[in-house]
């Protein structure tokens, strides 16, 4: 749902005035009904410096989203907002009234009995892989071999996604040790590297910002595909401008076939940590420690090439959730379109039955977690039915389909936005 101008919001005061922030030379942020100095904190936030993109707003629905209550216990204020700066919206009001009751009824609390079947089975698809490698003497060995592996990966990832989300022991350095060994040794893409990507594409879903040629990081991985109107002004050169024309007949080929190997090489180029490179570093001792007891280096290559091209759906999956959706600019939000909405707005859930869950690690079930990001997956499904009809309440399009259905979507999008491109005189 969009807001034409004669339904606009009546929050555009959000923004602090030129002049206030001119006046006190500070970066401040309104959460509750107050005005928060982090002129300081931001080369410190623990999310990086995504903070500055709502400063002089009230960012009370974001900052929840992200943070407990008590990370302010110990933090004053610096001054009280006016009435009329607040996102007092009755979307904002509905979904914060919701937050408040999965934190009363313990949605974002972890189950660890959960948590361990899913260690096991995941780490029983390794042992497959191990035994088959062992006992190598035929092909049916390589395509077990090689989809357990796959496999493997993709458990990895979503466990890398909850425990950078703070899904599992709800400390922030725990977890992030364990997205680290799950994400970079068994997964082979550095979590920390992840973290910071995702983090934006959080707070700032599908959101664009031209004054300083910002885009959501992980909706424009690289400059080959436009799936949005919003995103031409980033398609300058010609190879792009090229890629856009055949976008809808190279987006399945080069999330299966070229995926993994990009996020790969894309994680080891731009990760600067030590212990992350040593991280990734032992990712590939292991997998080349296991693949050299094949006989040959053709099965090397096939064993490992069949696992990356299915691990590659994983790639289709992450993308599916946003790429048929609108695009805002990042000063509309929390000014003419509240950040609730947004949410709402940027995301597909994939209708999928409760076994196959597990393929898509809580995927499936993306505004909820967008939302609500610090509630653990194993508890999508049931909020799900209530964020749905909170969208129902304000008459906001619960958008969801079929897997298959978000596909055609994403494709029938991208071609269209070929054609478009084609015809447009920039």
């Amino acid at each position: 749902m969009s807001i034409t101008k004669g339904e606009e919001m009546d929050i555009n005061a959000n923004a602090m005035e030129d002049s206030r922030m001119d006046k006190y030379d500070r970066k401040l942020i309104g959460i509750d009904g107050y005005w928060y100095d982090v002129t300081k904190f931001i080369p410190h936030h623990p999310g990086g410096n995504i903070i500055t993109r709502f400063v002089g707003k009230d960012a009370s629905a974001v900052f929840h989203a992200f943070h407990k209550d008590s990370v302010l216990k110990h933090r004053k204020p610096y001054m009280k907002l006016d009435s009329e700066s607040v996102e007092n919206d009755e979307v904002t009001q509905t979904f914060a009234e919701l937050g408040n009751f999965f934190e009363k009824e313990g949605y974002f609390k972890t189950n660890y009995y959960w948590y361990a079947l899913k260690f096991c089975i995941t780490f029983t698809l390794l042992l497959t892989v191990v035994v088959c490698v062992a006992v190598y003497d035929s092909t049916m060995h390589l395509c077990i071999g090689s989809l357990a592996l796959a496999a493997f990966w993709q458990q990895c990832g979503f466990f890398m996604h909850d425990f950078e989300h703070n899904h599992f022991t709800h400390n922030r350095r725990v977890d992030k040790w364990l997205g680290t060994f799950f994400g970079s040794v068994c997964f082979g893409v550095s979590g920390s590297w992840w973290r910071g990507k995702h983090f934006i594409h959080h707070a700032v879903t599908t959101c664009v910002d031209y004054e300083t040629s910002f885009v959501d990081p992980q909706m424009v991985t690289s400059k080959i595909w436009a799936q949005n109107e919003k995103l031409w002004p980033f398609f300058q050169n010609k190879f792009s401008m090229l890629s856009i024309r055949i976008q809808h007949l190279t987006f399945l080929p080069l999330c299966v076939f070229v995926g993994r190997f990009a996020i790969l090489r894309a994680s080891a180029m731009e990760e600067t940590q030590t212990f992350e490179r040593v991280a990734l570093a032992l990712h590939w001792f292991w997998v080349s420690t296991l693949l050299s007891y094949l006989p040959s280096w053709s099965e090397v290559f096939a064993f490992y090439s069949i696992a990356a091209f299915v691990q590659g759906v994983l790639h289709v999956q992450l993308l599916i959730s946003h790429y048929a959706k609108s695009y805002h600019e990042i000063e509309e939000v929390s000014t003419t379109i509240s950040w609730s909405q947004m949410q709402v707005e940027s995301n597909i859930d994939i209708t999928t039955p409760w076994w196959l869950d597990w393929f898509h690690g809580g995927l499936n079930f993306h505004l909820v977690h967008h939302l609500y990001p610090r509630m653990p997956r194993h508890n999508y499904r049931r909020a799900t039915e209530l964020v749905k009809a909170a969208c129902q309440k304000h008459g906001l399009v619960y958008d969801h389909c079929g897997w298959f259905e978000a596909v055609s979507r994403t494709l029938k999008q991208l071609r269209l936005m070929s054609s478009q491109f084609t015809l447009d005189p920039r």
